[in-house]
């Protein structure tokens, strides 16, 4: 993404949630630069995939990828979930209907099935003590200075979602961040308009709430 289309992004954000003041907007700039590279998810074999859905692979991918980050998928997994997303829907692809929803309402509806089996199995077999707090903190620091800040944004947006509940959480990030409708998400979804309206206002607070707590430590030791 260009670097103007960023810019008008975070105002446009930022608008958007005043009473969040900058986080969100902030750490949405960051994750521009957190995006798989190319060589980062494997792309599918030609042999077994037809070019339509190789097509929708192409030009879906990286939505599905930072979307699973939100939706709380640990770094360390996001290719391989990335992949499992793809594999289901492959396998489904045959049945697949648009019915005026579009195929990005398909796959998300797949991402959030993944991203809730990758969070049970991460409860009943939890593999960092510290949640993977020291990975994140290596990934830090052996990173370059310039780019510290913007991790640190996007670090707190993480725990700001992962705070949220799977349901709230993947309205929130339909409509502030991928800045779907309400009707769009509600058809994605399979939800009323009146329920996006109603899971997007306590996910607001919810993410207004933990974004004050993670400052919180930082003020007060400042």
């Amino acid at each position: 993404m260009s670097g103007s289309f960023e810019s008008q992004k975070e105002a446009d954000v930022s608008g958007r949630l005043v009473a969040l003041s900058s986080p969100l907007a902030q750490a949405e700039v960051a994750e521009t630069d957190d995006l798989p590279p190319e060589s980062k998810v494997e792309r599918p074999r030609q042999s077994g995939i037809d070019l339509s859905f190789r097509a929708l692979y192409e030009k879906e991918v990286d939505f599905i990828w930072r979307n699973l980050r939100r939706l709380g998928v640990p770094e360390a997994d996001l290719e391989d979930k990335t992949q499992e997303v793809f594999v289901v829907a492959h396998r489904r692809f045959a049945e697949f209907v648009d019915r005026g929803f579009g195929a990005r309402a398909w796959l998300f509806q797949i991402a959030l099935r993944v991203a809730a089996d990758t969070r049970r199995h991460r409860r009943r077999h939890p593999e960092d003590a510290d949640g993977g707090a020291a990975m994140a903190r290596q990934s830090i620091e052996a990173d370059q200075t310039g780019s510290i800040s913007r991790r640190e944004r996007l670090a707190r947006l993480d725990r700001a979602l992962a705070s949220i509940q799977l349901d709230k959480r993947a309205v929130l990030v339909l409509y502030e961040i991928e800045e779907q409708t309400a009707p769009e998400i509600a058809r994605a979804l399979g939800i009323s308009v009146n329920t996006v309206y109603s899971r997007l206002r306590v996910a607001r607070a919810e993410l207004e709430l933990a974004l004050k707590r993670d400052l919180s430590p930082l003020r007060g030791g400042a």
